[in-house]
């Protein structure tokens, strides 16, 4: 990955490019960690981790020719997108979000992707995802962090994300963003990237 912390300077005044991005919440995970399904634990403010994730990205208010989607939740739960593959981890759950957008013939042109364990994300980090994504043609990530991200739902990535769930290739997403190429936001201060994996991140949480 390389950064790019000269980007919005960079890219002042061009016109916009319209895309179509669909969001995607990664709730498929087996929460082995925690002791339970992670995505329904509830917050201090009443809402699940999921119903959480929901609202951050209601919240984004999307910049001039960005066309959001409705949002999508990967996961065998009610509403959600299963994955095709068994245990296939981040990716299975992003080829299956893929997948499931052809069936329909839904035309996207990006996946913004959340990760259910991120509750401190707010939409205006989003907002600058979907900025920087607008104008390039690569994974757009905020400093080492590899989720959330803007993804291109373009042929390169549609057939990494079939051979990963395969076995064909690294099914990684540090290998993913490599193969696609990554621009890195900066980094901003906070607590934003607080992941709640164990019981002991969920404390963190409460007050």
């Amino acid at each position: 990955m390389t950064a790019n912390s000269e980007f919005f300077s960079q890219e002042r005044g061009r016109a916009p490019v319209q895309k179509r991005v669909c969001p995607v919440v990664l709730a498929g995970g087996q929460s082995s960690r925690m002791g339970k399904d992670k995505a329904l634990l509830k917050l201090s403010h009443g809402r699940t981790l999921l119903e959480q994730a929901r609202y951050v990205i209601d919240g984004l208010q999307p910049s001039e020719g960005i066309v959001m989607m409705p949002t999508m939740v990967s996961g065998a739960r009610p509403g959600g997108i299963p994955d095709r593959v068994p245990d296939a981890g981040p990716l299975g759950g992003l080829q299956a979000i893929a997948r499931h957008l052809d069936s329909q013939k839904l035309a996207c042109d990006a996946l913004l992707v959340l990760p259910v364990d991120m509750p401190l994300l707010s939409p205006a980090l989003l907002h600058q995802l979907c900025a920087a994504g607008q104008t390039v043609e690569q994974v757009v990530c905020i400093g080492d962090f590899y989720l959330p991200c803007w993804l291109p739902l373009n042929d390169r990535c549609r057939k990494y994300l079939d051979a990963a769930v395969t076995g064909q290739v690294i099914a990684s997403v540090r290998a993913l963003f490599g193969y696609l190429g990554c621009m890195q936001l900066p980094e901003p201060d906070g607590d934003w990237h607080l992941n709640v994996n164990r019981p002991e991140d969920f404390q963190r949480l409460l007050p």
